[in-house]
């Protein structure tokens, strides 16, 4: 009757856990206010938003005229079909439901379900696996209950579930992958967890083409299978069922991929060049200089996992690893190998995107639970051997080893989460905007960059006016093109905009971070930030908004940090604004920006 009340009480915990991990995902969820901050989320929308049923299935075989091809694959199309479909059935329950703000919100609220679902899915993972590292069904759910705790408060998880991009749907498919994979290898009845498989990898696929090195864990566990059971024809049938399936359901949840074939290799491919730094696009400069897997692995220890639960779960993928050399792993070798695999892959990357690594976070941190866990166990058997003051001196270290790593990923978590208590930067700026600067002053911004002000109530940007220029090739254009080439023509008209305008706006850091890096290539841009910030340009810092993660009275400076973990929600934002009388005059400007600097480009 005790071990029922108890194995009850820790699923009721289980069960809280998870709405937890929803409630603290849903908080702040409309962070933005409707202005779709978020560049990707924006685009996954507006694609969104464009789909429609085909009138029949000739329009649909189509590729050029079917509204059901989203013709963008820099994404799998199954979480847009996801959000429209969701979208659709609202908009017929209260029509005009379907707005872009609100569909926005439905996307986050989506997203936010599917990592609550991943809190779930590494516990279910955990009662799999433990028992071949620590032995005992009550040891499993202490594991389960730690990683799922350890998971709820994940920061970066947090963050991404406060966005409709694909990456909270792709961890849930890829641990949905991995748990059929385990249960693949010990079942007595197949079907079940083939089917299981093969649609949650081919779905993974759809989602995005990252999920592809689940093929790898997909045939350990077959592997496995054979050596427990020495049965070839078994494991070639159901290898061959796995991959059909998969294929299947990855071509119903993506039929474009096949219709639009060209379209889609070349758009995979063009994502593929860019990660691998082939393609040189201005929102990946940031990483110039950057070392490969080490600059991954501070940032997930310091920011994305928590740095308590980071270290632990470094130090465990180690000891496994040593494990597995000693073939003392069991089926702990899938997620092993699923974590290897896909780290060393990502990792060599030359993009460096955090969110890149998040299909490895909840497998990490699965590892630091059960090595904690383990350390507990072996404890327990220790104390029979030791004296008094050793018994009492290990239960405490123990208990503030589990303590420290617990506390600080929720510290962590919650300090983050505090960045959506308040308005978001870029709100306040177009606030402070509205009320200190007259109707009709001359803007200008960074491109690559959001203008400001963003409209706010009855107060729209049409009250001011955005310079607007006649590049050399004949077209109009607007805000610094500061991530063109050096060149004196680039100082001449950057020379021109700023003897023109009144204020400038800088919405977040993303280019004063990164060009900096690449100093052989703008060493006259880098001249221009300089002159900038030290007021030589005859411009002042009138207004400077910055929120970061705190807690309890304690900030964390998460400013060096990789650039997408506050570029989105928690940028840095400055407002510079003229000097007047203005000191200068165009030319001067120009003068003052190549004074010293040798164009590569001229």
């Amino acid at each position: 009757m005790t071990a029922k009340i108890v194995r009850h009480w820790r699923v009721l915990v289980f069960v809280t856990l998870g709405i937890v991990a929803f409630l603290l995902r849903i908080y702040g969820l409309n962070w933005d206010q409707g202005n779709g901050f978020h560049p990707d989320e924006r685009q996954i929308l507006f694609r969104v938003m464009e789909l429609h049923w085909p009138s029949s299935f000739a329009e649909f075989l189509d590729v050029q005229r079917s509204p059901l091809n989203p013709h963008f694959f820099a994404y799998g199309s199954f979480p847009l079909y996801v959000l429209a479909s969701v979208g659709f059935v609202l908009d017929h329950l209260s029509p005009g439901a379907g707005t872009f703000s609100n569909l926005a919100l439905v996307g986050r609220v989506l997203s936010a379900l599917l990592d609550s679902g991943t809190v779930i899915l590494t516990g279910w993972l955990a009662l799999l696996v433990t028992r071949e590292i620590v032995p005992g069904r009550g040891a499993a759910w202490d594991v389960a209950l730690l990683a799922a705790a350890f998971v709820a408060f994940t920061p970066l998880q947090l963050q991404l579930s406060h966005f409709y991009t694909v990456d909270t749907m792709l961890l849930f498919l890829v641990l949905l992958t991995i748990i059929a994979c385990v249960g693949l290898v010990e079942a007595r009845r197949l079907e079940g967890w083939a089917i299981l498989l093969g649609v949650s990898y081919g779905l993974a696929m759809a989602t995005k083409f990252s999920a592809a090195p689940l093929a790898v864990p997909i045939l350990v566990a077959l592997a496995l299978r054979w050596y427990r059971r020495r049965d070839w024809a078994e494991a070639l049938v159901f290898a061959m069922l796995i991959f059909a399936l998969a294929g299947v359901a990855c071509i119903v949840a993506q039929p474009y991929a096949l219709l639009d074939s060209a379209n889609f290799i070349a758009q995979v491919s063009e994502q593929g060049s860019m990660a691998r730094g082939a393609l040189d696009f201005p929102y990946v400069r940031q990483f110039a200089g950057t070392i490969p897997y080490l600059y991954q692995l501070s940032n997930m220890v310091l920011w994305g996992l928590g740095l308590t639960v980071g270290v632990l779960s470094c130090l465990a993928l180690l000891w496994l690893c040593v494990r597995m050399v000693q073939r003392k792993t069991g089926t702990w070798t899938i997620v092993l190998v699923w974590v290897l695999v896909y780290g060393l892959i990502t990792g060599s990357f030359y993009v460096k995107f955090m969110r890149y690594m998040l299909p490895v976070y909840p497998f990490l941190a699965l590892m630091g639970a059960t090595a904690l866990i383990a350390i507990g166990h072996w404890l327990g058997k220790a104390r029979l051997k030791w004296r008094s003051r050793l018994q009492l001196t290990g239960t405490i270290g123990y208990g503030a080893l589990v303590v420290v790593a617990l506390l600080g990923v929720v510290f962590q978590g919650l300090a983050l989460l505090s960045v959506y208590s308040q308005p978001n930067t870029r709100i306040q700026a177009s606030r402070w905007m509205y009320q200190h600067l007259k109707p009709g002053s001359v803007l200008t911004y960074e491109q690559w960059d959001d203008p400001l002000p963003v409209a706010l109530g009855r107060q729209t940007p049409s009250q001011f006016v955005q310079y607007t220029y006649q590049t050399k090739d004949g077209n109009y254009a607007q805000g610094l093109d500061l991530y063109g080439e050096d060149t004196p023509e680039k100082a001449r008209q950057l020379a021109t905009i700023l003897s023109s305008v009144q204020v400038v706006t800088m919405a977040t850091d993303r280019l004063d971070l990164s060009i900096p890096r690449l100093p052989d290539r703008y060493p006259m841009t880098i001249h221009y930030y300089d002159l900038l910030f030290s007021g030589k340009l005859g411009f002042h810092l009138a207004a400077r908004f910055e929120v970061r993660p705190q807690l309890l009275g304690i900030t964390l400076d998460d400013s060096h940090a990789d650039e997408s973990y506050s570029v989105f929600d928690h940028p840095r934002v400055r407002i510079f604004v003229r000097d007047e009388p203005y000191p200068y005059t165009a030319e001067q400007l120009y003068q003052k920006l190549v004074e010293g600097v040798s164009f590569q480009h001229s």
